[in-house]
């Protein structure tokens, strides 16, 4: 990745429109950051942290709280990055959610988050939009890593330095997976551990079957099923021959049985029939009785016509009754209305004359109206123009008021401003001396914590030289100890060898065959056991007085070094005092600021005050005058419309002069003749209706008294007739006779009930004869007797053949189960070959033989490659002391289990040690070597990650003048790869040293950024 263009706008301390266009850099490939505590270095770092991932550099602030405190709430804050990977150019634009002004109307608003990634074209035009949702996802696959490992890769935040330097192994490997891409190899080992378990679980599963099998069998081996298979065989053939026995008994007792199930048959019927016919016999007397009503409906169906004829002639006869009475009321009633209705219209004949006059009233009345308008609309108009002249004379009475006091203020407020204007001279002065006070108490600060790290590493000097001096005399006694032990060992094997000599034989040492002084065997003789321990503890104890020593010079190095600081700060800042002292100096000198401000703050509210009341004063004069203008014309307009008005006035009379009230008495009067014009129409109306309907209602009473004689004349013939035919049938009554007609409908039931009854009594004889006959002389046979002794014997055959059905099943699950087991153990045994191939591989890939998996092995070989490139610089910055290497301690088993820990090799000592052991200078150029490292390996491994550009914030004020030189060199090699590097940092020594430069000034509007090309 390498940037083109940065832009902010409202972003930390940039308040404006900030624009970093890197392509100034041409072939410049290092360039310094620098600036003021504060003025926004850092920020250019978090703007492109943000923009490429929505957080910043430090990852402790987000997008939101990066706005800028001076912008306006008219501004927004973005930032727009412009970069380029390989041969591609893309942009992406980013704001935080923030709250703005409206565009439209007043207040805030809140703008959501957006974020948008384009590639571009050649000429720098947009070609496509390739992300506008889930923008941090396309960058993090564009670079090839995510904003955590961009931090310490690529940018290397304050404080974030050294991370991947002293970051653990765990930590380390997330780092180096997504560079390097090695999740292929996790997932290998995935796979395999998957198929390893998956062989695992099917013999498991397939042994728990087995087991599982066997226990339902209640059997604990395999062998035993057999015994089990021919027992049941057996039991098989045992059962057929009893179950054959028992159903032919069966067979033959069930057909005693059904001969005595028919006879009882017979025995049931023969008495559900016997006391039918005893019911029968008893419903005789109510069949006479329904002979006999058949009859009588019989006779009274002959005279059903005669009598719904006399009923139809008395039904008519009621109806047309009640019609003569309600046509009689009807017309006495019409009668009463026409008399009313007659006198009505004669009142209203009376009102005639009365009328004619209030439609000549009416007249007169509508050609006043136009007057009137015209007098209401003057008054009107002379209200209004009475009350706007007297508003325009209060207006310009207030506007002379208001200009009196505005010009009063102005001649109080002048003099008093003009006196206070050295004020402002008087607090940049005092500003500039605050600064100097704030950094001489920074600098005497950090004198004072070196003077006390050199005291605290004095002390640790003094305790490491006794240490040194007791562990030095510890290992000189145990060397003479081991020397003594050794000695005394030799001499006892000299003595062994000794006891072996004769005289004439030579020597297996010197080869003499004379021997004058044979060695003597001491009296307590070491043995070779005790000469090893001895060894052993002189080796630890030496290996301990090294360790002593290597630690006594570490501290001399860094008690060195401090004090050569401690020599170069005194020599440019001198003891001017404590640092107490020049912290009660810039308290006192803040003091004097906040009074000055304060009053200069005050002179700004005066003058600005001044101001407005100038501007106040010059608006005044000018509403003056258009008030002056304003109030004649009022006054002008009001007299002619009086003169108007009273005109009018006197052409009406009085009480017409308002025209709403001539319109309410011409409405009045009008309504009052139209309502009489309409009841004279309904009065007329209604007479006509009325006696219409009383001729009507005459004509109907006479209709009807006629239809009711007549009526009555035709019910008394067709009585006399029907008494006649009645009395001639039979019956003593025509009542007798009407009341049967409503029954006739049920003749024919009646009829049919009483044939059903005489055909069940012909049936129920003939049925006990034939039962009779069937039985003849043998007895009621007991069924229920005969039924469980069938059932006994059938609950015998039963129980044989359910035991054979079990012994059957069981004997086929057996067999069946026999043929299972032998297909199980062809899978355990097909299952066994796998597990020795995929098993032997999993025991590999996932580290149980040598301690580390697959895929940390790839990673261990590819952290040896990035410590390789990082020696190359290591070594020049570090005059060829240190060297960075992968810890190989296999003693300690949990650097076995992690395998990528970094450890730093001593050339000085010859001994190896954590890095976390490292000095501040020192850790700086290690971790500063290894990110060099990394992006070299990481590049040459990957096409399509590109690490082009490096920023470093901070860590060159830990190194001497000769090891910056060295530290710079490395920095400088860069550009023949064409790698860009920015550096962050307030060491005066670099400013001079590097000529492209990135100056960031600090004001109290904000900071700004340009380039300086030297």
């Amino acid at each position: 990745m390498k940037p083109i263009c940065l832009e902010m706008n409202a972003f930390g301390p940039y308040a404006g429109r900030q624009i970093i266009d890197f392509r100034l850099l041409r072939d410049r490939k290092l360039f310094l950051i620098y600036g003021p505590t504060g003025a926004g270095k850092t920020t250019v770092l978090d703007a492109i942290c943000y923009a490429l991932y929505g957080d910043t550099s430090g990852n402790t602030r987000t997008g939101a709280n990066m706005r800028s405190e001076y912008a306006s709430p008219e501004q927004t804050t973005y930032v727009t990055f412009t970069f380029a990977i390989g041969l591609k150019t893309y942009r992406i634009e980013r704001q935080p959610e923030q709250e703005i002004a409206k565009k439209r109307g007043t207040g805030l608003k809140i703008e959501s988050a957006s974020a948008v990634l384009y590639e571009l074209c050649d000429d720098g035009t947009d070609k496509a939009v390739l992300a506008s949702k889930m923008v941090t996802p396309a960058v993090e696959q564009l670079l090839g890593f995510k904003s955590e490992q961009f931090r310490q890769v690529v940018l290397l935040p304050q404080g974030d330095f050294r991370k991947l330097l002293l970051a653990n192994s765990n930590d380390r490997q997330q780092i180096m997976q997504v560079l390097f891409h090695t999740e292929r190899y996790s997932r290998f080992q995935e796979l395999v551990k998957q198929r390893h378990d998956e062989v695992k679980e099917k013999y498991t599963a397939i042994q728990y079957k087995i087991d599982q099998y066997l226990q339902t069998n209640d059997v604990a081996q395999e062998d035993s099923l057999e015994w089990l298979r021919q027992d049941l065989l057996a039991q098989q053939k045992k059962i057929e021959a009893e179950k054959k026995t028992a159903l032919a008994s069966r067979d033959a007792y069930q057909q005693v049985v059904q001969h005595a199930q028919v006879l009882a048959d017979h025995w049931r019927v023969l008495k559900h029939n016997r006391k039918e016919r005893e019911g029968l016999q008893q419903q005789q007397e109510m069949m006479e009785k329904r002979r006999s009503l058949i009859e009588q409906l019989k006779k009274a169906q002959l005279l059903a016509e005669p009598c719904r004829t006399l009923e139809e002639i008395q039904r008519q006869g009621i109806a047309a009754g009640k019609a003569l009475e309600e046509a009689a009321a009807k017309s006495k009633q019409a009668a009463a209305a026409l008399r009313d209705i007659a006198a009505y219209q004669h009142a209203l004949e009376a009102q005639q004359e009365d009328m004619r006059k209030e439609r000549e009233r009416i007249v007169q009345l509508h050609g006043y109206v136009e007057k009137a308008h015209e007098c209401t609309e003057l008054g009107k108009q002379y209200d209004m123009l009475q009350k706007k002249s007297q508003e325009a004379a209060l207006r310009l009475q207030h506007i002379l008021s208001q200009k009196e006091d505005c010009k009063k203020a102005i001649e109080a407020a002048a003099p008093i401003v003009e006196k206070q204007q050295q004020l402002f001279v008087a607090l940049e002065k005092n500003k500039g001396e605050e600064k100097n006070l704030r950094d001489r108490l920074q600098q005497e600060q950090h004198i004072d914590q070196l003077m006390t790290t050199i005291s605290r590493t004095q002390k640790q000097m003094t305790e490491a030289v006794q240490a040194y001096t007791k562990q030095q005399q510890q290992a000189q006694q145990d060397a003479v100890d081991y020397e003594s032990v050794q000695t005394l060992f030799l001499q006892g094997q000299a003595a062994l060898l000794a006891q072996g000599l004769k005289e004439g034989s030579p020597c297996p040492v010197c080869g003499s065959r004379e021997h004058p002084q044979p060695a003597a065997a001491a009296a307590h003789l070491p043995q070779k056991e005790d000469v090893e321990r001895r060894k052993h503890i002189a080796a630890t104890s030496e290996k301990g007085r090294q360790q002593a020593a290597g630690a006594v010079q570490k501290l001399e190095a860094v008690l060195a070094e401090q004090q050569r600081q401690y020599k170069l700060l005194r020599s440019a800042y001198a003891e001017e005092g404590s640092v107490a002292e020049w912290a009660q100096r810039l308290a006192d000198k803040k003091a004097a600021g906040a009074v000055l401000e304060s009053a200069a703050a005050q002179t700004k509210q005066m003058q600005k005050q001044l101001q407005d009341r100038q501007s106040e004063l010059k608006q005044w004069e000018e509403q003056e005058t258009a008030a002056r203008s304003s109030a004649e014309e009022a006054r002008l307009h009001f007299a002619r419309t009086a003169e108007a008005k009273q005109r009018a006035e006197n052409e009406l009379p009085e009480i017409y002069r308002i025209e709403q009230t001539l319109r309410q008495d011409i409405q009045r009067l009008e309504m009052k003749v139209t309502d009489y014009e309409k009841k004279t129409a309904t009065a007329r109306e209604n007479l006509t209706a009325a006696q219409k309907a009383d001729a009507g209602y005459q004509e109907q009473v006479r209709l009807l008294t006629q239809q009711v004689e007549t009526l009555r004349n035709q019910y008394s013939e067709s009585m006399e007739g029907l008494k006649k035919r009645v009395v001639q049938a039979g019956f003593a009554t025509v009542q007798e006779c009407r009341m049967l007609q409503n029954d006739i409908p049920r003749l024919p039931e009646e009829e049919k009930q009483l044939a059903r009854y005489e055909q069940l009594l012909q049936q129920t004889a003939g049925r006990i004869s034939q039962e009779e006959a069937a039985i003849g002389q043998e007895p009621e046979p007991d069924v229920e007797r005969y039924a469980k002794e069938l059932q006994a014997k059938n609950q015998i055959w039963q129980q044989l053949s359910d035991q054979e059905a079990a012994v059957r099943s069981r004997y086929d699950t057996l067999k069946k189960g026999l043929g299972q087991l032998q297909s199980w153990h062809a899978e355990q045994a097909a299952l066994t070959e796998q597990y020795k191939t995929v098993g032997s591989l999993y025991d590999l890939v996932s580290g149980k033989v040598t301690g580390i998996n697959f895929e940390r092995y790839i990673l261990g070989a590819l952290l040896d490659e990035v410590l390789r490139a990082a020696n190359l610089r290591l070594g020049d910055m570090s005059r060829r002391r240190y060297q960075l290497q992968r810890s190989h301690t296999w003693e300690d088993k949990r650097i076995k289990q992690i395998g990528l820990d970094i450890e730093v090799f001593d050339n000085y000592t010859g001994y190896a040690r954590p890095a976390n052991t490292l000095s501040g200078g020192e850790t700086f150029l290690a971790s500063l070597a290894l990110a060099l490292g990394l992006a070299d390996v990481v590049q040459a491994y990957s096409g399509g990650i590109h690490l082009d550009t490096i920023f470093i914030d901070e860590g060159f004020g830990t190194l001497d003048a000769e090891t910056l030189d060295f530290a710079l060199k490395a920095l400088l090699d860069l550009r023949q790869d064409g790698r860009l590097v920015g550096i962050i940092s307030h060491v005066p020594e670099l400013r001079e040293r590097i000529d492209t430069r990135l100056a960031v000034q600090k004001t109290d509007r904000g900071s700004t950024a340009a380039f300086e090309l030297l």
